[in-house]
């Protein structure tokens, strides 16, 4: 079984290596990691993605594409950071774009997922811009909020709408770069961890508007749910916690095997499951609906 799989990686390679078309190359890589991850179990699957695709040539082949080497090397040190995601902002299309890296580039660029990645950006910058219109300078809270690209697309951040919003993350260089992008408004970069939040150690409250677009895609059952019940316990009255988990993925495939980018995939009863530690008394309303592409889904709760 893997012998096989990597004959046909071998193909691949040969295709994409001799000056092949790369849309056709990358669409047949796509198809074909998709459903050998579907089929395969967990353990055969991880396996291949260890001893098959991690040391074929093709991976030295794809990581000329500087977002693919970017996810696989982890410059910050976890996967997935904020510079990864600028990549499928086309915040760095102007670097490495030579063939065939920038063909890669471009192939990746244009995949369902990260064209949900960009859908949810512009879906928080108007989520900012409707609690603006409906709460006299709100205190807004963003969680594992990387360069908070979304606020550059608010009308209420320009216009300077907001009380305070707070751009919470780990990593301190995700931070000074919103500092940089955002001087001289509401935005209040602080540092700090999940564990902060869930062990008391950070608190915050009265918050109008609370969200967390990426991280939920990284944290287990259990914790989530934790997390969920905190932030939704810092909502003023009336104010909406907003929570975004990537249902499905079909680049999953290719993320796992030639990024080591490794999701947590939630369905909607999953997401649901995260509600039960809160108190249905203050639970006003709830809702949950998915992206355009139907990858990523959205929890919106709103306290009474």
């Amino acid at each position: 079984m893997l012998g096989q799989a990597t004959s046909w990686l071998d193909g691949i390679y040969r295709q994409l290596s001799h000056g092949g078309d790369v849309q056709t190359g990358m669409l047949t890589l796509h198809h074909g990691l998709f459903h050998l991850r579907r089929q395969w179990s967990r353990k055969d699957w991880r396996k291949f993605c260890l001893e098959a695709a991690r040391v074929h040539p093709l991976r030295e082949l794809l990581h000329q594409c500087p977002f693919t080497r970017h996810g696989y090397e982890r410059p910050r040190g976890y996967a997935g950071d904020a510079a990864l995601i600028d990549y499928l902002y086309a915040e760095r299309m102007g670097e490495d774009q030579l063939h065939p890296g920038g063909n890669i580039y471009r192939f990746m660029y244009q995949q369902p997922s990260p064209r949900s990645v960009r859908e949810r950006r512009v879906l928080l910058a108007r989520e900012i811009d409707t609690v603006a219109s409906q709460v006299h300078r709100p205190r807004i809270l963003s969680v594992a909020c990387g360069h908070l690209r979304e606020a550059e697309m608010s009308h209420a951040v320009k216009e300077h709408h907001l009380g305070e919003f707070i751009a919470f993350d780990q990593d301190p260089v995700s931070l000074a770069e919103v500092a940089r992008q955002h001087p001289e408004t509401a935005i209040r970069p602080v540092c700090g961890s999940v564990r902060a939040l869930l062990t008391g150690r950070t608190v915050f409250g009265h918050l109008d508007l609370a969200y967390s677009a990426g991280l939920y895609d990284y944290l287990s059952d259990n914790t989530a749910r934790r997390l969920t019940q905190l932030l939704f316990d810092m909502l003023n009255p009336g104010g909406r916690l907003l929570v975004a988990n990537f249902a499905t993925c079909p680049e999953a495939g290719y993320l796992e095997a030639f990024m080591d980018w490794w999701l947590i995939y939630r369905d909607e009863d999953q997401m649901q499951a995260l509600t039960l530690d809160i108190d249905p008394g203050v639970l006003a309303s709830w809702r949950m609906f998915r992206d355009s592409e139907s990858n990523v889904i959205y929890l919106e709760l709103t306290r009474r």
